[in-house]
C-alpha cells in the first residue's frame, strides 16, 4: 500500500522549559507527544535507546526524562502509533509528532481503573468497538453484544422493544443469588432497574441498558477472569461490563447527522394444525374416550364453522413494526478543551395487533479540559435519557394454541365470546405504559504532582425514575361470566446512587522494568423507594388513567431500601521490556447487606504473562510466528447480590385489621451470621499471531468454583417460616474453553476482507451439596449435574396393548412418583455458543455479514403454552401428525 499526504511546513517546537546545566553533556528533557491533528497522545512510551530510563506521556501528552546525554536517541512507541526513533541533539524541550498506525496488539484494553494494551494484558477482556455497535440497528446495546465476545451469553427475554436480557459471563456461579454482571458507565456503576418494576407487562422487566443510545457508545469492554475483575471485589464476581461513551476530539468543529429507518417482523412462527387436521384430532379423541360431544365440551365440533380458519399467530403478532432513529452530534475543541454534544430520537413500533410502540430520547454531553502545562485535567460527562413504552399487560403471543375455527369477531365486528373462554384480542384493549428517566453524571479530576505521580478523583451520580400505569377496562374481559369491574394500577419507583473514588497512580522505572502502582477507595450509597396503588370503582373506562377518578384507591405495595458499600483497592504491575509482566490486584469490600462481624471481605488476584515471541531463540526457530504469549491468572472474588436486610428479623404490616387496627407479622427469620459467597477463578491462555499477526488465535481455559453458597435453608413451617438465608457448603463449578480467531484474508489499497470467529464451550456442575436429598432443593438439583437442569418423568413409549403412555420406573417398585422416578431431562445453559463475521470493504463501500450460533436445550412449547392432553380443546403443532 502507498500513502500520499499533503502536510504543512514543520513548525519549530514551542519551548516548554529552559534548563541551564553546568555539565552540558546532560539535559533534563520535557516533551509533548501529539498526533497528526495536533492533539496530545497519552500512554506513549519514550525510552532512551540502550538505557533502562524513559517516560510515558500523560493525558496531555507530556513526559519527563531526567539526566539524559545530549546525543541520546529516543525510541517512541505506543498504542496505535507507528514506532520510530529521534535524536535528541541536546534539546531540553521537544515535540514529538506521531502517526496513527493500525496495530492490533497495541490496541487499548480498558480494565476499569486503568488501561493496558492487548499485547501486555495479563487478563481476559473482550472488546466491542463503536464501529461494530453501529453496524447493528438495535434498540439496546446489549443486543449488539450477542455473539461478539467469547464467554458472554446474551439472551433476550422476548422480542418486544425495551424488554430485558439475561446476561451471563462464563456460566452461572450462584445457585439462588444474583448472577448478573456489574455494569459501569464512564466509571459510574449503573443501577440495575429490574428492582424498579412494581409490576411487569408483556415485555417483562425493563432492560438495564434500554435507555442508553448505542450511538453514544465508544466501546464496551467485558472483563471475565479474576485478573480483570478482582479489583472490583464482590461487585465483579459475575464479570464486569464497562461502557465508555464517546468524547470530543480536538480540531475543527464538526456536525454529523445520521438517520435510518427500517422494519421488523416475527422471523419464525410455529407450524400449527389447520382446521381440518385439528378437527380430525378432536374427533379421534372423542372416539378413543367413548365420550359424548356436547355444546359445552365440543363447541368447535358442534357450534363453530367447520371450515373457518383463524391463524392466531398472524392475527396477534403478525404486524409489521416500523423503526426510525435520528441522531445529531456536534463536537470539536482545542488541544486543551474538547467537547461533544449529541441527541438521539428513536421511535419503534411492535408486531402486535394495534397501535403500540416505544419512544426514546437521549442527550449525551462530554467535556474534557487540561491546563496549559498539562498537570491538571477535568473530564465530565452527562447522559440523560427518557423513554416511553406503550405495550399490553399480557403477552398475547402465548395464545397461538387456540382452536383454529374459534371466531375472533362477530359478524358485526364486535369481539366474540363463548362462555368463560378468553378472547385474546380483548387483551389488546388493556394498556401497560412505562416511562423511565435516567440521569448518569460523572466527573473525573486529575492532577500530576510530579512526573510519574498523579492523583485522581472520580465522582458519579445516577438517578433512575420509573412511572408505570396499567389499565384493565371491562372490555378486556368476557361479558358472559362474572368479571371484576374496571381497574387501574399506578406504580412509581426511583433509585438514586452516588459514588466517590479517590485514587493515586505512580509509575517509575525500577531496575530492568517499569513499576506501576495504583491505590484507591470507593464510597457508594444507593437508595431505592417504590410503591403502587390499585384503583377501582371507575364510572367510565375513559377515566382509568386518572387515579382521582377511582372511588377506591388502595396501597398495594411499598418498599424502601438503602445500600451502603465501601472498599479500598490496589494494583501492582511490573513490566520488563514488554516481555515479562506480573499484575497483582487486591480489594477489601464492606457491604451493608451482611450482619455485624461479616460486613467486610478480602478479595484479590494475581496474573502473569510471558511474551515468548520476544525471545531470540523463538525468533530464530519460528520465523513465521509474529506473536506468542502465555498468560495465567488466579483469584478470589465475592458476591453480595442477595437483596438488602436479609440478615434482619424483619416485620411487615398485616393485610387484615383487628379491632380496627393494623398489626404486624414476622416477615423474615433472623440470621446475622451469613457472609459473602466466594468465587475462585483460574485461567490459562495462549495467544498466537502468524504472518505479521494477519492470523491471530487466542485459546483460553477457565475453571471457576463458587462455594459458601447463599441459599434458602429449609425450616419446619411450625417455626413460622419455610426457610432462612444462610451460607451452605455447596460447590458450583463453571469451566470451559474459549477460542477467538481473526484473520486478514485480503488487504490491498482498494479491497480488504477480514474474518473473525469466536466459540465458547462450557460446562456447569453442582459438585457438592451436603444433605441434598433431605433439603428443600432435592427436586431442583442433582450432584454432578448442571444447576440449571429440568427434571421430570422420562417417557418410554406407548404400551402397544393398552395404548397408554408409559414412563421410566427408576427404582423398579411398580409405582411412578416424583420422589423416586424423576430424572434429568436436560439443562437450560448452553453447550456452546459463538459468532462468525466477515467484513468486506471496496473503496468506500462495505458489507458486513454476522452470524450468531448457540447449542442449547429448552423446554418445548408442549411443556409450556401447549401443555395439555392431545385432543383437548386446543390446537397443537404439526408434530402430532407423526
Amino acid at each position: 500500500t502507498m500513502m500520499i499526504a499533503a502536510a504543512a511546513a514543520p513548525r519549530s517546537p514551542e519551548p516548554i522549559s529552559t534548563v541551564n546545566f553546568a555539565d552540558t553533556s546532560k539535559v533534563n528533557v520535557k516533551g509533548r507527544v501529539l498526533n497528526e491533528k495536533g492533539s496530545p497522545v497519552a500512554g506513549v512510551s519514550v525510552q532512551v535507546k540502550g538505557k533502562s530510563k524513559g517516560g510515558v506521556s500523560d493525558d496531555q501528552g507530556v513526559f519527563f526524562i531526567n539526566n539524559v546525554t545530549e546525543n541520546a536517541v529516543l525510541i517512541i512507541s505506543g498504542v496505535n502509533i507507528e514506532n520510530y526513533e529521534v535524536k535528541l541533539n541536546g534539546r531540553a524541550s521537544i515535540e514529538l509528532n506521531t502517526k496513527t498506525a493500525v496495530k492490533p496488539l497495541e490496541e487499548s484494553v480498558v480494565k476499569g481503573y486503568y488501561r493496558t494494551s492487548k499485547k501486555t494484558n495479563t487478563g481476559s477482556v473482550g472488546t466491542v468497538t463503536a464501529e461494530k455497535i453501529a453496524n447493528q440497528p438495535v434498540t439496546d446495546p446489549l443486543s449488539a453484544l450477542q455473539g461478539r465476545v467469547s464467554g458472554l451469553m446474551v439472551t433476550s427475554s422476548n422480542g418486544m422493544p425495551g424488554s430485558g436480557f439475561q446476561v451471563r459471563i462464563r456460566g452461572e456461579n450462584s445457585m439462588s443469588s444474583g448472577n448478573e454482571p456489574l455494569y459501569i458507565i464512564d466509571g459510574v456503576p449503573f443501577i440495575f432497574p429490574a428492582a424498579l418494576n412494581q409490576f411487569s407487562g408483556a415485555n417483562g422487566n425493563q432492560s438495564p441498558l434500554a435507555s442508553i443510545s448505542p450511538g453514544d457508545i465508544e466501546r464496551i469492554d467485558v472483563l471475565k477472569d479474576a485478573d480483570a475483575t478482582a479489583i472490583y471485589g464482590s461487585r465483579g464476581a459475575n464479570g464486569v461490563i464497562l461502557i465508555t461513551t464517546k468524547k470530543g476530539k480536538s480540531g475543527s468543529s464538526q456536525f454529523n447527522a445520521n438517520v435510518y429507518s427500517g422494519i421488523s417482523k416475527v422471523g419464525h412462527k410455529l407450524k400449527m394444525l389447520n382446521t381440518q387436521e385439528y378437527l380430525a384430532l378432536r374427533n379421534e379423541a372423542f372416539a378413543n374416550d367413548g365420550a359424548t360431544k356436547t355444546t359445552a365440551n365440543a363447541p368447535d365440533l358442534l357450534i363453530w364453522d367447520q371450515n373457518a380458519y383463524t391463524n392466531w399467530q398472524d392475527l396477534l403478532i403478525g404486524n409489521t413494526a416500523n423503526v426510525t432513529q435520528a441522531q445529531a452530534t456536534f463536537s470539536g475543541g482545542t488541544t486543551q478543551t474538547k467537547f461533544l454534544l449529541s441527541g438521539t430520537l428513536r421511535k419503534e413500533g411492535t408486531v402486535l395487533l394495534g397501535d403500540f410502540g416505544y419512544t426514546r430520547g437521549t442527550t449525551h454531553m462530554s467535556l474534557d479540559h487540561s491546563s496549559k502545562d498539562g498537570k491538571f485535567g477535568l473530564t465530565a460527562s452527562v447522559n440523560f435519557a427518557t423513554d416511553k413504552n406503550d405495550i399490553v399487560p399480557t403477552d398475547v403471543s402465548q395464545y397461538f394454541g387456540l382452536p383454529p375455527n374459534l371466531p375472533a369477531y362477530n359478524p358485526d365486528g364486535s369481539l366474540y365470546w363463548y362462555g368463560s373462554t378468553q378472547n385474546p384480542v380483548a387483551y389488546l384493549n388493556r394498556t401497560y405504559q412505562t416511562q423511565t428517566n435516567d440521569l448518569i453524571g460523572n466527573a473525573t479530576f486529575r492532577y500530576e504532582v510530579i512526573p510519574g505521580l498523579s492523583l485522581k478523583a472520580n465522582l458519579g451520580y445516577t438517578l433512575t425514575m420509573m412511572k408505570q400505569l396499567q389499565t384493565l377496562p371491562a372490555s378486556g374481559f368476557t361479558t358472559i361470566s362474572p368479571v371484576p369491574g374496571s381497574q387501574a394500577q399506578f406504580g412509581n419507583s426511583d433509585v438514586n446512587s452516588y459514588i466517590a473514588e479517590p485514587q493515586i497512580d505512580y509509575n517509575k522505572w525500577l531496575g530492568p522494568g517499569k513499576l506501576s502502582v495504583l491505590a484507591g477507595a470507593t464510597f457508594q450509597q444507593t437508595k431505592q423507594e417504590g410503591f403502587y396503588f390499585l384503583g377501582t370503582g371507575y364510572s367510565s373506562d375513559a377515566l382509568l388513567k386518572n387515579r382521582a377518578a377511582a372511588s377506591a384507591l388502595t396501597l398495594r405495595n411499598y418498599s424502601y431500601s438503602e445500600y451502603k458499600y465501601q472498599a479500598v483497592y490496589g494494583r501492582l504491575n511490573y513490566d520488563i521490556n514488554s516481555k515479562y509482566i506480573a499484575n497483582l490486584t487486591f480489594r477489601r469490600d464492606g457491604s451493608s447487606r451482611f450482619g455485624d462481624g461479616n460486613k467486610f471481605g478480602n478479595f484479590g488476584a494475581i496474573g502473569a504473562a510471558w511474551i515468548f515471541s520476544e525471545e531470540n531463540l523463538v525468533k530464530r526457530a519460528l520465523p513465521f510466528l509474529s506473536f506468542g504469549k502465555l498468560r495465567s491468572s488466579y483469584g478470589i472474588t465475592g458476591n453480595d447480590q442477595i437483596g438488602d436486610y436479609q440478615y434482619l428479623d424483619s416485620w411487615s404490616p398485616s393485610s387484615f385489621a383487628y379491632g380496627g387496627l393494623a398489626g404486624l407479622v414476622p416477615d423474615r427469620a433472623f440470621n446475622p451470621s451469613f457472609s459473602w459467597e466466594r468465587n475462585k477463578k483460574l485461567e490459562a491462555a495462549l495467544e498466537l499471531g502468524f504472518i505479521g499477526d494477519r492470523i491471530f488465535l487466542t485459546s483460553s481455559y477457565y475453571n471457576n468454583r463458587s462455594d459458601n453458597q447463599l441459599v434458602g435453608q429449609t425450616l419446619s413451617s411450625q417455626s413460622g417460616f419455610t426457610s432462612y438465608t444462610s451460607n451452605f457448603p455447596a460447590l458450583v463449578e463453571n469451566r470451559g474453553w474459549e477460542f477467538d480467531l481473526s484473520t486478514v484474508n485480503v488487504k490491498s489499497q482498494n479491497f480488504s476482507w477480514n474474518t473473525s470467529l469466536n466459540i465458547s464451550l462450557l460446562s456447569n456442575k453442582l459438585l457438592r451439596y451436603d444433605n441434598l436429598n433431605s433439603s428443600g432443593d432435592a427436586a431442583a438439583y442433582e450432584i454432578g449435574k448442571s444447576t440449571r437442569i429440568i427434571r421430570g418423568y422420562q417417557f418410554t413409549g406407548i404400551n402397544a396393548a393398552t395404548g397408554v403412555p408409559e414412563f421410566l420406573d427408576v427404582n423398579k417398585d411398580g409405582l411412578i412418583n416424583q420422589a423416586n422416578d424423576w430424572v434429568v431431562l436436560g439443562q437450560t445453559l448452553p453447550k456452546f455458543f459463538g459468532g462468525f463475521s466477515n467484513e468486506f470493504r471496496y473503496k468506500n463501500l462495505s458489507l458486513d455479514v454476522f452470524f450468531q450460533f448457540v447449542k442449547q436445550e429448552a423446554p418445548t412449547v408442549d411443556w409450556g403454552p401447549l401443555a395439555g392432553a392431545y385432543g383437548g380443546l386446543a390446537n397443537k403443532t404439526l408434530i402430532v401428525l407423526d
